[in-house]
């Protein structure tokens, strides 16, 4: 599997994941019990860049190419720090 075709099947399947919990939540959300599924959805195609990163960073390294590897792990480092200060 290629680069391009593994990232964005990674992609393709968080957003479809994350829409159909959305639309879930949203149908439950109006007998008043679906609000979590609806967030929940909305953490999924929050996450999914990052999902899409972790994919790219994966098979960057199985074509062992160590400067777009680097900037991966960069991104995926700087993401992580972020992530932990928004949790303070």
């Amino acid at each position: 599997m290629n680069l391009n075709h593994a990232t964005a099947l990674t992609l393709r399947i968080f957003v479809v994941i994350g829409i159909a919990m959305m639309v879930a939540g949203l149908a439950m959300s109006l007998m008043d019990m679906g609000d979590a599924v609806l967030y929940a959805g909305i953490l999924v195609l929050i996450v999914s860049p990052f999902a899409g990163v972790i994919v790219t960073f994966i098979a960057l390294m199985q074509e062992k190419d160590w400067y777009w590897v680097t900037v991966a792990a960069i991104l995926l480092a700087i993401t992580a720090v972020g992530l932990g200060i928004a949790m303070l």
